[in-house]
């Protein structure tokens, strides 16, 4: 594994002369200023310094592989790479000025202080911050995936430290907008959020008809089997079906999903009322619906049934 030893020293300077501002602290308590007293004081914490800079570099150039390792996730590798390296030198900025400070008491409250200043100065980025590893971690939605909350729906095209983004459908649901929605991540622990569709992976979605008791709803039940058929065909209804159980897998669920649409038949009052449920991609769905509903209709009237009003 390569060692770029220049870029360490980079850091390392970095990181001393951060060490050296806040070394003011003991320099200013010395009873008498000389060149000999500043260098028999900083030459050990300057060389703890530049170890601990060492150590934490190497510690990043093995650490990192195995973390991108562990993580499947293509999309949010190099922002889980970046967060690691953050967290390593700031325990080596914390660790470094520990050495020059060299009163714990004092260290920890003025680092307690500055936390909690910091975190409520920035309590939204940090909650996003939270709410992307709750994301990544937990892979409550994914790029591809389609997702609705109170104000926005569309599909994640994007996925960073801070936000994520929506390419929106909420103004018009058949399909894109062209519209481009930046949401905080904290959105995960403020608002309810619905995974409408799994990456590439379908949903359900029905027709609803209602027939005057006393119909032959045997002859509207296959007018929608058949008009559902024409559209999206048995081996399409296949595969999506298939698509489906492959993902539910995923998530540990083993369920049966049909290969086939199915009509339910409910009386409800007067009439007799019967759905249509299939399979369909997200994006397609409003003009699926359409078309089937078309066929559906001129089969209906084929067959001489009619339809009573909602």
């Amino acid at each position: 594994m390569a060692f770029p030893l220049l870029n360490t020293f980079k850091w390392g300077a970095l990181v001393l002369l951060a060490a050296f501002i806040f070394a003011s602290y003991g320099l200013f308590s010395l009873q008498e200023i000389s060149l000999t007293n500043i260098y028999m004081y900083l030459a050990p914490k300057i060389g703890a310094a530049i170890l601990l800079a060492l150590a934490g570099k190497a510690l990043i150039e093995i650490t990192s592989p195995i973390i991108m390792r562990l993580i499947k996730r293509s999309e949010v590798k190099e922002s889980v790479e970046r967060a690691w390296k953050w967290i390593i030198w700031c325990a080596v900025l914390f660790t470094t000025v520990a050495v020059f400070i060299g009163d714990a008491s004092t260290i920890v409250i003025t680092f307690s202080l500055v936390l909690l200043g910091v975190a409520f100065a920035f309590r939204k980025p940090l909650l996003s911050i939270v709410g992307w590893l709750n994301i990544t971690v937990r892979g409550v939605y994914s790029i591809g995936d389609i997702i609705k909350s109170d104000w926005f729906m569309g599909e994640v095209t994007d996925i960073n430290m801070f936000s994520t983004t929506i390419w929106d459908y909420r103004a018009g649901e058949r399909g894109q907008t062209g519209i481009f929605i930046s949401v905080p991540n904290s959105l995960v622990f403020e608002h309810p959020l619905t995974v409408l569709q799994r990456g590439k992976h379908h949903i359900w979605d029905e027709i609803s008809i209602s027939l005057p008791l006393g119909s032959d709803y045997n002859k509207a039940r296959n007018a929608l089997l058949k008009a559902c058929d024409d559209v999206i065909g048995a081996k399409k209804m296949g595969e999506n079906a298939k698509e489906q159980r492959e993902m539910l897998k995923g998530y540990g669920l083993f369920l049966n999903v049909p290969s086939e649409p199915s009509v339910y038949t409910f009386l409800n009052g007067d009439r007799i009322e019967l759905r249509l449920r299939y399979l369909v991609d997200f994006t397609q769905r409003y003009e699926v619906k359409d078309e089937i509903s078309e066929h559906a209709l001129h089969e209906i009237s084929k067959s001489g049934i009619k339809l009573k009003p909602q």
